[in-house]
């Protein structure tokens, strides 16, 4: 990850509800000892028009796309990307370090990266005999 493809997590206090025009992006969730990542398909979309906010324990991912028309001379024929607005929201659980949440963007795919706080990753208890 390149320091432009970075996307920037911002706080806020009221996310913006962009209602039923919206898109919601596919999203994978994966799950390691140490984060969970969410990986969002965003297609036409730049590091630029992604915004990501976290709100009384809510991350919210919004995305604008937009594509240059086609000449004139060209006739549509078939219409199967519509340039528009995506919106999803999740809840966090206390288990994620708010303050260490990373994104990026690259080829229409948005990545973000979620760290577990320590007090919620696994541990090893060490088992001592009473002698």
């Amino acid at each position: 990850m390149t320091k432009d493809d970075a996307v920037t997590v911002e706080a806020s206090r009221s996310g913006q509800e962009l209602g039923e025009s919206a898109f919601s992006p596919l999203v994978d969730v994966y799950e390691t000892e140490k984060e969970v990542v969410l990986v969002a398909e965003v297609p036409g979309a730049r590091r630029e028009d992604v915004s990501l906010r976290v709100d009384k324990g809510v991350l919210t991912v919004e995305a604008g796309t937009s594509y240059e028309t086609p000449p004139e001379k060209y006739a549509r024929t078939y219409l199967g990307f519509e340039p528009g607005q995506y919106f999803r929201a999740f809840a966090l659980s206390d288990e994620i370090d708010r303050e260490k949440i990373g994104a990026s963007v690259s080829n229409g795919v948005l990545t973000v990266r979620l760290p577990k706080a320590a007090a919620a990753r696994s541990r090893r208890i060490e088992i001592k005999t009473a002698d």
